[in-house]
């Protein structure tokens, strides 16, 4: 009879440690991956000026909800010290409900993503205390976690008039 307890109670703890290290590495690998530039690109068209972010999926799943949030943020003077003080960047489309993964038959590169603004944020940008933050809040299709990243700018240096490099391409050119 104690054997069969033993028996159950090894049973149940090998059950637990063995879910316990499925979810641990099956499910941490089903994570939002996702790579933001450093550039802000500055194109005119239609008239406009448009300041451009790119972003990439680089998960191995796709991804939905996504998110885009670019705030300006600008030091101003406290009671015993300075604050941060945020202002929303209204982007032309900041919800995508869906980007692909990356394939090898798409052509389009549809798994890199370009949101724009045509706020003027370099007359904005007024001293070197203040910032650009770009958040990206995803969630990833198969384990439903959402992730969230960060990219700030800290310099009117990152602004090029030079456009991005099509596909899993960071840069400009």
């Amino acid at each position: 009879m104690k054997e069969i307890i033993v028996g159950i109670v090894i049973s149940i703890i090998t059950g637990v440690i063995s879910s316990y290290l499925f979810l641990m590495y099956f499910l941490n690998r089903k994570r939002v991956k996702i790579e933001i530039s450093s550039y802000i690109s500055k194109v005119t068209f239609e008239g406009q000026t448009n300041y451009f972010f790119k972003f990439i999926n680089k998960t191995n799943s796709e991804i939905f909800d996504i998110r885009i949030e670019p705030t300006f943020y600008k030091q101003i003077g406290g009671v015993g010290g300075m604050n941060i003080q945020g202002k929303d960047i209204v982007l032309k489309d900041n919800f995508i409900s869906y980007i692909p993964c990356k394939k090898k038959s798409d052509n389009n590169s549809l798994h890199a993503m370009r949101v724009r603004t045509i706020e003027d944020i370099e007359s904005n940008w007024s001293d070197t205390s203040s910032y650009i933050r770009l958040t990206v809040i995803a969630k990833h299709s198969l384990s439903g976690f959402t992730d969230i990243f960060v990219k700030d700018f800290y310099s009117k240096d990152v602004i090029t008039t030079r456009k991005f490099k099509s596909g899993d391409d960071l840069d400009v050119v």
